[in-house]
């Protein structure tokens, strides 16, 4: 490192740029997982969590792209959840996702 700092920068103070917008991604325990189908009943992927602190969406492969604009929007929904402090063990709530997406949760 230098004696002599460079003057562009001697009064910079570090600062995060960017906060968590959403649930972690690294799960904590086992995982559930829930499909989750557009209004025509096709499958576009599953939404997943750990019950804890992760959650996250998982698209299905070969997804075309309207499906992957769906995938979008479901990470809003989520993201939208997690700012609005809905915890991840609620997650598998239908009313979420609805109308424009179904959720269906297996027991």
């Amino acid at each position: 490192m230098t004696e002599n700092p460079n003057p562009r920068f001697h009064d910079v103070i570090p600062a995060f740029a960017s906060e968590n917008d959403s649930y972690d991604f690294k799960a904590t325990g086992p995982v559930r997982q829930a499909a989750v189908h557009d209004r025509s009943g096709v499958l576009l992927g599953h939404v997943w969590t750990d019950g804890r602190q992760a959650a996250g969406f998982t698209r299905v492969e070969d997804a075309t792209r309207d499906m992957a604009r769906a995938g979008g929007r479901i990470r809003r929904i989520l993201a939208e959840a997690y700012k609005a402090g809905v915890h991840p063990g609620e997650l598998f709530d239908p009313a979420l996702y609805a109308p424009d997406f179904e959720l269906r949760v297996e027991p």
